[in-house]
């Protein structure tokens, strides 16, 4: 158990090619402000000299775990089109979930789902294990990024 994030997507309705890639470009600026304010980002495992990684398929980053693995914990995964494992192939909607555990990039993480319910709208639905107050951080750093109040991704 740890304190996570999820998203819910219809897959019959999972969003188009540009929502993706504005997404993709937005969460590209959250990683790089994250960077220059002293949050140590990686691939989805968090090796160590890696970078987020955005590809015409998906985008994915985790925290860098230190020796002591105390900043990397799940990876932040987002597909273009997302598929269904075998075992949930007649469920309608895709799941998803990035568990943080509090560690610090659990801001890029929520700021990244705040700003994926700006641009998805009702392609999708965020919850969390986490309070609006609880994403303090993020909300802060979405605004920073994007100049604009953080909306709440879980208010519906």
């Amino acid at each position: 158990m740890g304190y996570t994030h999820y998203v819910s997507r219809p897959m019959n309705n999972a969003g188009s090619a540009y929502m993706f890639g504005k997404l993709g470009l937005d969460v590209k600026a959250i990683c790089d402000y994250a960077q220059e304010n002293g949050i140590a980002l990686g691939d989805a495992f968090g090796a160590p000299n890696t970078q987020p990684v955005c590809t015409e398929g998906y985008f994915a980053f985790n925290g860098v775990s230190d020796e002591n693995g105390d900043n990397g914990h799940e990876s932040f995964w987002w597909d273009a089109i997302p598929t269904q494992p075998e075992w949930r192939k007649d469920e309608p909607d895709h799941f998803s979930f990035c568990k943080t555990a509090y560690k610090p990039y659990d801001a890029v993480v929520t700021a990244s789902l705040i700003r994926a319910k700006v641009i998805y709208g009702s392609c999708i639905r965020v919850s969390s294990d986490g309070s609006w107050d609880e994403w303090k951080a993020g909300r802060e750093m979405y605004e920073a990024v994007f100049g604009e109040i953080a909306p709440n991704p879980m208010s519906e």
